[in-house]
């Protein structure tokens, strides 16, 4: 049964056992925390604060969860705050420190930053890619210095969350650095990680991306983001590369439309 959240009637005390009831990312157990939040108020906080004093990780963290947005009164953000931060350099549990970090990033807290940057070389996947986020969302913080300082972290997604990131930012954002890390992405284990850095290298007209392009425009199935790569590129010698896939995947939308926008490009330079 699904629940508004600004007409939930159930109690505090059945809220929080909800929220601490079967698998952690289940819907009903997040109704319930949303519910805890926008009802907010001195009930919710002290019970969200016994919460992070349990000696079980499950419950610590889901009082992190609930803290992390109360929205009633103003004044329980920092108090949250001050509750949460010290908390940070004593517990080894790698889900909480999750919803810690990610919990003081709502929070909006000018201390967070500099407490949680000791923590990117967790050995956690999950803490590491918390701070790569709490940090993205830190007033003032410049986006690039701390997208590079991740973009070669050991996991996977971590760099995933590297790379979405980086194609947001436009192509005149451009300095070597970023083009080595691009390169070296290029290598990455993840098919999906590679095609972004050589797209990404494409936008900023980088000539190393032009020969491994004319290699993957040659395969039986071709990525989208590698047309899209050789428009962005601007080389009319990928023309003929990019025509012989006229053709093929013609249920295939995305991919039939940025192949008529990248043959476009290169016959106008040809």
């Amino acid at each position: 049964m699904t629940h508004d959240p600004d007409r939930d009637d159930r109690t505090v005390d059945a809220l929080v056992a909800v929220a601490l009831r079967g698998v952690p990312e289940s819907s009903e157990a997040w109704e319930a925390i949303y519910a805890l939040r926008r009802r907010g108020g001195e009930k919710v906080f002290a019970a969200a604060s016994a919460l992070l004093r349990s000696p079980l990780p499950r419950e610590r963290a889901r009082g992190a969860d609930i803290l992390a947005q109360l929205e009633q009164p103003p004044d329980l953000r920092s108090r949250a705050a001050d509750l949460m931060l010290p908390l940070l350099s004593r517990e080894k549990d790698a889900q909480v420190l999750e919803s810690l970090i990610l919990g003081l990033g709502h929070l909006e807290d000018s201390r967070v930053t500099g407490v949680i940057t000791p923590l990117r070389d967790h050995p956690s996947a999950r803490v590491r890619g918390a701070v790569l986020l709490n940090i993205l969302k830190s007033p003032g913080e410049e986006l690039l210095p701390v997208l590079l300082a991740f973009a070669d972290d050991p996991d996977e997604g971590v760099r995933g969350l590297v790379m979405a990131h980086l194609r947001t930012l436009p192509p005149e954002v451009d300095t070597p650095g970023l083009r080595d890390v691009l390169v070296r992405r290029m290598d990455d284990v993840s098919p999906m990680i590679r095609a972004e850095a050589v797209l990404l290298l494409a936008y900023r007209k980088d000539p190393r991306i032009l020969d491994p392009l004319r290699r993957v425009l040659r395969r039986s199935r071709v990525r989208e983001e590698f047309v899209e790569a050789a428009g962005a590129l601007g080389d009319p010698s990928l023309l003929p590369a990019l025509r012989a896939l006229e053709g093929q995947r013609q249920d295939d939308r995305p991919f039939t439309r940025a192949l008529a926008t990248a043959i476009a490009a290169l016959e106008a330079v040809a």
